[in-house]
């Protein structure tokens, strides 16, 4: 048994090297889409390109607010 305890730490050095690496990645990707969540709450703010304002989505009509509906 003494003989394996040098593979055993390397099993746990490896294990911990994987595991940093992991959790560095999923870090970048939460970075990430945070800055992506961010652009996109700003550009929704801009006025549309055309100059027009954005239609109010309450003054739609029953048909235009759900069209997934089946037609009579």
């Amino acid at each position: 048994m003494a003989d394996n305890w040098g593979f055993v730490a390397a099993a746990y050095g490896l294990t911990a090297v994987v595991l940093l690496i992991y959790w560095r990645r999923l870090r970048r990707k939460e970075q990430a889409l945070e800055v992506l969540k961010r652009l996109n709450a700003e550009r929704n703010r801009e006025p549309s390109s055309s100059g027009h304002p954005r239609p109010d989505l309450d003054s739609r009509s029953p048909l235009q607010q759900d069209s997934r509906s089946p037609l009579p």
